[in-house]
């Protein structure tokens, strides 16, 4: 499904799909940090708690758009989802898989392995989890989410 949309963005903006690894990578990070600032895993400074779990689960599978498309760009199709199961996490937990995945793909910019882009998929999942949603939610978010994408480009997004 990321393929196709992917596919059908380069199509209808006339891109070079070969040049936007890099947008996709600094897209992941934007949408990574808008991630943590919904979470406010980091924000000790505040009473608020964090936003409600539809908003959590929306910015989510926002920044999981953007680790298929990586992985796409860099030949990873077949990718495992971690078995590993987690319980829900403490604020200072969910703070370091945050900074594990900034640091995870940060490094993507100059090491394009497949086998980094796997393990940042996997940790992106098991953050979802430590979020406390299960992975028939992630799917449910992303597909909901995908649809919005499809339509957004029928109206010229």
């Amino acid at each position: 499904m990321q393929r196709q949309l992917n596919e059908r963005i380069v199509r209808e903006h006339t891109l070079n799909n070969e040049e936007l690894y890099n947008k996709r990578l600094l897209a992941f990070l934007v949408e990574l940090g808008e991630l943590a600032n919904e979470t406010r895993s980091f924000k000790y400074w505040s009473t608020k708690g964090p936003s409600p779990d539809e908003v959590i689960l929306e910015e989510y599978v926002d920044g999981l758009h953007f680790v298929l498309s990586i992985c796409l760009d860099l030949g990873a199709e077949e990718l495992q989802v971690p078995l590993e199961k987690l319980e829900q996490e403490d604020s200072d937990s969910i703070t370091s898989r945050f900074i594990t995945l900034c640091r995870q793909a940060s490094s993507l910019a100059d090491d394009r392995k497949r086998e980094r882009v796997m393990l940042l998929f996997e940790e992106y999942l098991l953050l979802g989890q430590a979020l406390g949603f299960t992975f028939s939610q992630i799917e449910e978010g992303y597909l909901k989410k995908n649809e919005v994408n499809h339509t957004r480009q029928d109206s010229g997004y």
